[in-house]
C-alpha cells in the first residue's frame, strides 16, 4: 500500500498533511505532536495517537475531495 498526498500545510517538505492510503479508502494524517495540556482529558488507547493539524487542512480536504 502506498500513501498519496492529498492536502497539506506546505507544498513540499515536512509539514501537516493528509494522505490517502491506496487500496483502503483510509486516510493518514501527519501532524504536530500535541502538548500534555492539549490532550488533557483525551483517553488515547494503546495503538492510537493524537496529532494536531491546522483546521484549514480539513477544510481544504473537504472542499477538494468531498464536495465533488
Amino acid at each position: 500500500m502506498a500513501a498519496r498526498r492529498l492536502v497539506g500545510e506546505c507544498e513540499g517538505g515536512t509539514c501537516a498533511t493528509v494522505y490517502a492510503l491506496d487500496g483502503t479508502g483510509d486516510l493518514l494524517v501527519q501532524g504536530y505532536k500535541p502538548t500534555e495540556a492539549e490532550t488533557a482529558g483525551i483517553d488515547v488507547p494503546a495503538g492510537e495517537s493524537v496529532v494536531r493539524i491546522p483546521a484549514d487542512i480539513i477544510e481544504r480536504y473537504a472542499r477538494d475531495y468531498l464536495n465533488g
